[in-house]
């Protein structure tokens, strides 16, 4: 149970918009899980998906990557069996763009889904999110992007990430780009009625040693800048430090250990840890930058924060910040031999995987995601009025 003060920090998180989780999460050694909170995590196989879903409704809207057709259709199979007739929008490369976004919001309302289930990387995660908040509206993706909210209550959704993260896990927010400027926008959105989220390691298992190199890479990136928050406190930094540290150290491990079913439970652990602290925090600027470069280049966003992270930690942003050196020893393999620079600590750390460095190992030039810069200003907005677009754009052009 909260204790008093603990019942006046969750008030002051619910009050900003947070979700409040009610248990204070550190490690976990079971194979299988589930955590009682907003929303409902499960960490397991495929055959768990009909744990409480069957309740949401006969019919349902499935969005996947084209590439993971295979296992949207063992979820189709698993529905089917619960009673639940699907409708499978499968797309390769799909993102959270204006246009894929009024078409599956088309295909939702057209069918009358229930509910939304959702199956991919972060973007295809934050498209599902916002057909599950819309479809119920009349509203559409133009809508969504000049500001407006849906003003009906949306759909369950059934979120399974398929790298095994999601920093907005524990955020009500979905991001969204447009199709034709590719503007990328952070979508405030009100609690869904229902939310289920699976973590299922036989499919992370699957992701090949650099992309699981670089997906760690940005959750770490997540958690840094949880730990380095104005907006942190005692409850946050427990989360933060836990989960920098056995990130870290599992990056560390990838190359050997990457096929080991453990290793994919501990990386699995990891990142609900990084994104509930992201969840008390809010997103910070650095990953925010990487959303919008991501976007303004059409390139991983897991490349671009592995690319980032060490330019972050060296900027304006976090300049004088109490916790850098805590924060270099947390990330090395021995605080005792750790140096006074997180940043260098993350390009030793990097610079082993042989993970990217410069943007332009990426493909994304410069000219091209120079607007990313006011995008990551427009998204802080009040947030952090100290920052403008050269502290961005100085980023960029060393990280180049």
């Amino acid at each position: 149970m909260f204790s008093a003060s603990r019942q006046l920090e969750s008030r002051r998180y619910r009050e900003a918009g947070l979700r409040v989780l009610p248990f204070l999460f550190t490690r976990i050694e079971m194979s299988e899980i589930d955590l009682k909170c907003t929303p409902k995590v499960s960490i397991g196989p495929l055959a768990r998906l009909g744990t409480g879903v069957s309740e949401w409704g006969s019919r349902a809207l499935l969005i996947a990557d084209k590439s993971l057709e295979v296992r949207a259709a063992d979820i189709q199979d698993q529905l089917d069996s619960e009673g639940i007739s699907t409708i499978l929008f499968a797309r390769e490369g799909i993102s959270s763009d204006t246009e894929t976004l009024d078409e599956a919001l088309s295909l939702a309302r057209g069918s009358h889904a229930d509910m939304i289930g959702v199956l991919g990387g972060e973007k295809v995660l934050s498209l599902g999110r916002l057909v599950a908040s819309t479809s119920r509206s009349i509203l559409s993706a133009a809508d969504l992007m000049s500001g407006r909210t849906p003003d009906k209550p949306g759909l369950p959704i059934l979120e399974i990430p398929s790298s095994g993260r999601f920093t907005l896990l524990f955020r009500n927010e979905a991001l969204l780009n447009d199709s034709q400027s590719q503007r990328a926008v952070l979508v405030p959105l009100a609690v869904p009625p229902a939310e289920t989220v699976l973590i299922d390691t036989s499919i992370t298992g699957k992701l090949p040693v650099r992309a699981s190199a670089l997906s760690m890479a940005s959750l770490l990136f997540s958690a840094v800048e949880a730990f380095l928050s104005p907006r942190s406190d005692f409850f946050s930094d427990i989360q933060a430090r836990s989960a920098i540290r056995t990130a870290a150290g599992l990056l560390r491990e990838v190359k050997e250990q990457a096929v080991d079913p453990d290793y994919r439970i501990r990386e699995a652990e990891t990142a609900v840890l990084a994104a509930f602290s992201t969840g008390l925090t809010g997103l910070g600027p650095g990953m925010i930058l990487s959303w919008a470069v991501s976007a303004a280049s059409e390139t991983s966003k897991a490349g671009v924060a592995a690319v980032l992270l060490a330019w972050v930690l060296e900027s304006p942003l976090y300049a004088g910040s109490p916790k850098l050196k805590e924060l270099a020893g947390l990330i090395a393999d021995s605080a005792e031999d750790a140096s006074d620079s997180p940043a260098g600590e993350v390009r030793s750390l990097f610079g082993r995987l042989d993970l990217p460095g410069r943007l332009r190992e990426l493909g994304v030039e410069l000219s091209n995601v120079l607007q990313a810069s006011a995008w990551a200003v427009d998204i802080l907005g009040a947030e952090r009025p100290d920052l403008n677009e050269g502290v961005f754009r100085e980023i960029l052009d060393l990280s180049s």
